[in-house]
């Protein structure tokens, strides 16, 4: 499965800029592994073969993207994939900040992979009415007509900031605190709230302790 492999490799790209090994980085407790991950279309082509009288079976499986990594890397800590939809991966951020908390892992890699490997995929949006009909996104603009799918992966490595400060390592950027909810029944299923959304990121920033009138930078996901 071409999202496993990427993803594999990603790891070991967060691995290697953390400054730690497979062998390093689990030694001093558990490790979790966290991805987000919702389209899972590689197996069709196992079944057009098929169909074609080429029996053919092709591996694909959200939860084998994570567990494939924690086995390869030798991370004894939670593993799973999370598909929340176009959130997977911020929600995988959020359950990995949450198993430090918790102490279920010392260390956690998170992060997600999304890439279009069937034009199922693409019909299926279409379809449905999600994708922009002149293949451009007007996120936030009164002219949108839906989004263009892109393809993306990545992982980033995650300590406690005291851990991090006393193993001296590089420090990129510090997570205050996340939040996540879901907007419950609204106009359409598709249709988010805008209340449940000023409401999370509300939390957000209580949890974290920051006046909303010092934030200079906002980024959103606005697919238009």
């Amino acid at each position: 499965d071409p999202q496993e492999r990427l993803f594999l490799e990603t790891v070991h790209h967060a691995l290697e800029d953390s400054g730690y090994t497979r062998k390093s980085l689990s030694k001093n407790g558990a490790v979790g592994l966290f991805v987000g991950v919702m389209y899972e279309d590689y197996q069709l082509y196992g079944v057009e073969e098929t169909l074609r009288g080429n029996p053919t079976a092709l591996s694909g499986s959200p939860a084998s993207i994570a567990n494939r990594a924690s086995y390869f890397f030798d991370f004894r800590g939670p593993s799973m994939a999370v598909d929340t939809m176009c959130s997977s991966s911020l929600s995988a951020l959020h359950l990995a900040c949450q198993a430090l908390r918790s102490k279920d892992c010392v260390t956690a890699v998170a992060g997600g992979v999304n890439l279009t490997l069937h034009p199922n995929k693409y019909m299926m949006l279409g379809r449905g009415g999600f994708e922009s009909a002149r293949g451009h996104c007007a996120a936030f603009g009164a002219d949108g007509d839906g989004y263009v799918p892109a393809e993306g992966v990545g992982a980033v490595v995650l300590k406690p900031l005291s851990h991090a400060l006393r193993d001296g390592d590089s420090v990129h950027g510090v997570i205050l605190a996340s939040a996540i909810n879901h907007g419950g029944k609204t106009n359409g299923y598709t249709v988010p709230d805008p209340a449940a959304q000023a409401e999370v990121v509300s939390t957000a920033l209580g949890r974290a302790g920051i006046d909303p009138s010092t934030v200079s930078y906002v980024e959103a996901h606005g697919t238009g």
